[in-house]
């Protein structure tokens, strides 16, 4: 696994994290992730990883990979919210793109962990609410799982490196 970028990892923790923090806690609560906080997370992380690409050109063809990774799921989450609400409610469908841009900017492996492990947790946590409220189709918020996405990227990365033969 190549080694990611002290400055990808301060764009993480210094413009994600925080906002990504209050919104998994909003959503935890309310159910709802807010448009102008979604976009002002995405246009936070947006202009940080253009300004990276702008001091950092070694790292342009990684963040446009990202980018482009980014605009091609999140269009096909939106997809799947405009079809079918039940199973991916539209705050979390367009807070997809800025988890992939995140994620991705950090590496393939980051990426595809992070993606595997959200996935992961959020199954574990819906039949855990189903068990405890004794009956289907009970909705939780997904929102703090996938907004955790980046960060169980950059745990499973290592092994998901190793099962690609690229570690």
């Amino acid at each position: 696994m190549p080694a990611t970028s002290p400055l990808l990892l301060l764009v993480l923790l210094v413009v994600y994290l925080p906002p990504a923090a209050v919104l998994a806690w909003h959503d935890g609560r309310s159910h709802r992730l807010p448009n102008r906080w979604v976009a002002g997370l995405s246009g936070a992380v947006v202009l940080a990883l253009a300004v990276l690409a702008l001091l950092a050109p070694t790292l342009r063809p990684a963040l446009w990979t990202a980018a482009a990774l980014a605009l091609v799921l999140g269009a096909g989450a939106l997809a799947v919210g405009l079809a079918a609400p039940s199973l991916l409610g539209m705050g979390d469908a367009k807070t997809v793109p800025v988890v992939v841009l995140m994620s991705a900017s950090l590496g393939g492996e980051v990426l595809i962990a992070g993606l595997l492990g959200a996935a992961l947790l959020a199954g574990l946590l819906g039949a855990a609410v189903m068990l405890v409220s004794r009956r289907a189709g009970v909705r939780f918020a997904v929102g703090p799982v996938l907004l955790a996405a980046p960060f169980l990227g950059l745990l499973g990365a290592p092994l998901v490196a190793s099962a690609l033969g690229t570690a």
